[in-house]
């Protein structure tokens, strides 16, 4: 059990992929920064008998987390999306210093970028939208 939370710590400290996206609202230029960073859980299966071959595998999940951040406005960042989930496993137990998942997030790159690049695309009117509520808010 507290294997997944240091590698959860330890993934979440680092993102995996950003995007810049420029946008004007209201004749005010915005930057929004979109981070991708994954989320591990890892479980060991199977069974360690005395005098067999070892069964055990570790199956790892990572889950992407998109997180949206605007320069300008820190009250509007947050988690945009976290849907978006890989999974794999390898031989052996799952130990703190093994890592699978993360070794074997890389091979995922380019279907990471997609899905990043995907969610600040759709992310583009909920965020017009939310800067409009919080200019009406602030004008009220």
């Amino acid at each position: 059990m507290s294997l997944t939370f240091i590698a959860m710590a330890v993934a979440a400290a680092t993102p995996h992929a950003t995007h810049i996206v420029q946008l004007d609202h209201r004749g005010s230029p915005m930057q929004a920064t979109y981070a991708a960073r994954a989320e591990f859980r890892h479980k060991t299966v199977g069974a360690k008998v005395p005098n067999r071959i070892d069964m055990q595998r570790c199956q790892w999940t990572a889950t992407i987390v998109v997180d949206r951040a605007l320069n300008h406005s820190p009250a509007l960042a947050r988690t945009v999306s976290s849907d978006k989930q890989i999974s794999g496993s390898e031989t052996g137990a799952c130990t703190v210093g093994r890592r699978s998942g993360e070794r074997n997030l890389a091979q995922h790159d380019a279907a990471i970028r997609d899905h990043l690049l995907a969610v600040a695309k759709g992310d583009h009117a909920p965020l017009l939208a939310e800067l409009d509520a919080v200019r009406n808010l602030a004008s009220n």
